[in-house]
């Protein structure tokens, strides 16, 4: 009989343990992921970071686009975060310098090392109210259309991620509603 009550001690002892467990890597998944994404980003703590955009690429992986600083010093850049049991971490990123001599920025991010499904990312923030679309002429000719984003002040941006087309030597060109050029950024 004393036999029989410690082990019914452990196996609930064991029982309760595994609850707990399970009922915290439970808590872990259905946290909400943009808020803990941002925490991830938050943490490099570079002064005044707003989130921009969160794009969600391939299995727990993102790349979120945040600016930081202050004017005339302010930045545009990206953190790739991942999520692994404990939640999302930084993983890598690239920020650059708002541009002074152009109406939009152009900044390029080699995916390769980070994503298995995507190769490039070129990203930028429009200056100028104006324009209306961003395409970017590839290597090997090909004219590829950027997504534009705003954010809740209407600033807006815009990138290009792709899968296999090499972005590394495009030219950036910055369009009007009538299809009046006007930035053009050659590299």
């Amino acid at each position: 009989m004393v036999l029989l009550s410690r082990n019914l001690k452990i196996i609930i002892f064991y029982t309760i343990a595994i609850l707990l467990i399970a009922s915290y890597f439970l808590n872990i998944g259905l946290k909400d992921n943009d808020k803990e994404i941002e925490k991830a980003v938050l943490s490099l703590h570079q002064p005044m970071a707003k989130i921009v955009h969160i794009e969600a690429l391939e299995n727990k992986k993102a790349i979120v686009f945040y600016e930081w600083g202050t004017a005339p010093d302010d930045y545009f850049g990206i953190a790739i975060v991942k999520k692994n049991l404990f939640g999302w971490h930084f993983m890598n990123g690239s920020t650059s310098l708002s541009p002074k001599k152009h109406k939009i920025g152009w900044t390029f991010f080699d995916l390769k090392r980070d994503f298995s499904n995507y190769t490039d990312l070129l990203y930028g923030k429009i200056l100028d109210a104006e324009i209306a679309d961003v395409l970017v002429n590839a290597n090997g000719g090909k004219q590829i259309s950027a997504k534009i984003i705003s954010d809740i002040n209407n600033d807006r941006y815009w990138f290009l991620i792709t899968d296999g087309v090499t972005l590394m030597s495009s030219t950036v060109t910055a369009r009007s509603q009538t299809g009046k050029i006007i930035d053009q950024i050659p590299r």
